[in-house]
């Protein structure tokens, strides 16, 4: 399923964001496997496609409107690509697994920023005079 289908189903830009790394996620483990096994090709076929999404998450970035968040992200999403690409030159599957751990603390940071997204649109949607109790 492509992005574009996904946010036709309901999935927030946030939501595409957080597949996105959690393909990043994937794409990393199996390159780490690959490495185990000595499989230079399968190795560099996934890493070649997580530095895509990569580029994907880049240039999506509003530099101009985003503000601090958006410039540690390049930062981040820049030392990213240069890890990766040591850990090919490497074989470090021990790089790889340091890497994907970085997505998946930062795929965490956007999973509660869509919790929180969802939690203030359905305050927004509550009937007037509904009193909602948060525990």
């Amino acid at each position: 399923m492509s992005y574009l289908s996904e946010s036709a189903t309901g999935i927030t830009p946030v939501g595409l964001v957080i597949r996105v790394y959690e393909n990043i996620v994937s794409d990393l483990g199996r390159a780490i496997l690959a490495v185990r096994d000595g499989d230079i090709e399968k190795r560099s076929l996934q890493l070649d496609h997580a530095l895509l999404l990569i580029a994907h998450l880049e240039s999506a970035l509003d530099m101009k409107s985003g503000g601090e968040p958006a410039r540690l992200l390049d930062k981040f999403y820049m030392l990213a690509r240069t890890r990766i690409l040591q850990a090919q030159s490497k074989q470090s599957g021990k790089i790889l697994e340091e890497i994907a751990n970085d997505f998946l603390s930062i795929r965490d940071a956007w999973a509660m920023v869509e919790q929180q997204q969802g939690a203030a649109a359905s305050k927004a949607q509550l009937p007037a005079g509904h009193v909602s109790c948060v525990v």
